[in-house]
C-alpha cells in the first residue's frame, strides 16, 4: 500500500512540470544564427585587410538554410557580390536578408499564434534580427527607436498567456499581434533593400512583403536534447520528489 502510495505521489509530481522540459531543444531564444552570422563577416570585412575567405566560409555554412528559405536567387546575388568582393553591396544585401528573416520571422509567429510558445520563440528571433540591423537604422525622429522597442514589447503581451492549471490565463490577441509587427516591419524593411539578382531575374526589394516559401517549417528542431539541461532537470526533479517524500512520510502522509 505504501508503494502504491508512493508511486501515485511520484507521478502527480511529474504532472507539475511542463512537458517541454524534456522536449527537442530550439536553441537559445534569444539568439538568430543569420544575425551571428552578419556579425561575424562585418568583423571579418571591417579589418583593415578583409578576409574574404573566413566571410566566405561563414556564409557557406548557411548558405542552403537561405536557399531553403527565401529561394535560390537570393542565395545567387549573395554569391555573386562574394565572388566580385564587393564589400559595400554584399554588407547591404546581408541586411536586406536579414529583413527578409525579419518577415519570415513574424509571419510564422502571426499564423502559429496558437501555439503561445513557438509564437513567443519566433518573436525573439526576429526581434534579435531587428537588432543586428538597429545600429544602422536612420530614423526619422528621435522617438522612433522607442516606438520599436515598444512594438516588441506589445506583440509580446498581445501573445497572451497559457497560464498553468488556468490560472493566469490571457487569450491573445491577434490583431493587435498583427498591427505591432507591421509597424516594426514597414518601419524596417525600406531602409534595407536586396538589390541585385541573378542573371534573368529582376532584382527584389525587401521592403515588398513576400510571402517565405510555402511548406517549409516555420522554425527547425534539433533532433537532441541538451545534455546540460536534462541533468540539471532530472537533478531538480529528484531533488523535489525526495523532498516532497520526506515531508509526507513526517507528517504521516503514508
Amino acid at each position: 500500500m505504501r508503494l502504491y502510495k508512493s508511486m501515485l505521489c511520484f507521478l502527480m509530481l511529474l504532472l507539475l512540470f511542463p512537458s517541454g522540459v524534456f522536449a527537442y531543444s530550439y536553441g537559445d531564444p534569444n539568439q538568430e544564427d543569420l544575425a551571428e552570422d552578419f556579425k561575424q563577416i562585418i568583423v571579418k570585412l571591417n579589418n583593415p585587410s578583409p578576409d574574404w575567405a573566413g566571410a566566405n566560409e561563414i556564409y557557406k555554412v548557411r548558405r542552403a538554410e537561405i536557399v531553403s528559405h527565401f529561394g535560390e536567387d537570393t542565395a545567387a546575388v549573395l554569391d555573386s557580390n562574394f565572388q566580385a568582393k564587393d564589400k559595400e553591396l554584399l554588407i547591404n544585401n546581408y541586411k536586406g536578408l536579414l529583413v527578409k528573416n525579419l518577415e519570415r520571422r513574424f509571419t510564422y509567429a502571426e499564423q502559429g499564434i496558437k501555439d503561445y510558445a513557438q509564437a513567443k520563440l519566433l518573436l525573439a528571433k526576429a526581434k534579435a534580427t531587428y537588432e543586428a540591423l538597429q545600429p544602422y537604422m536612420k530614423f526619422s525622429k528621435q522617438e522612433e527607436a522607442a516606438q520599436i522597442s515598444a512594438a516588441f514589447d506589445e506583440a509580446l503581451d498581445a501573445l497572451g498567456n497559457p497560464g498553468l492549471f488556468g490560472v493566469g490565463e490571457k487569450p491573445a490577441d491577434p490583431e493587435r499581434f498583427k498591427a505591432k509587427v507591421d509597424f516594426i516591419y514597414k518601419t524596417v524593411a525600406p531602409q534595407f533593400p536586396f538589390s541585385g539578382a541573378s542573371p534573368g531575374k529582376q532584382a527584389g526589394n525587401s521592403g515588398e512583403v513576400n510571402p517565405s516559401p510555402a511548406g517549409h517549417a516555420p522554425m527547425e528542431r534539433v533532433n537532441k536534447t541538451n545534455p546540460v539541461v536534462s541533468v540539471i532537470v532530472i537533478g531538480a526533479v529528484v531533488v523535489i520528489v525526495g523532498g516532497a517524500f520526506w515531508f509526507a512520510r513526517r507528517k504521516g502522509i503514508f
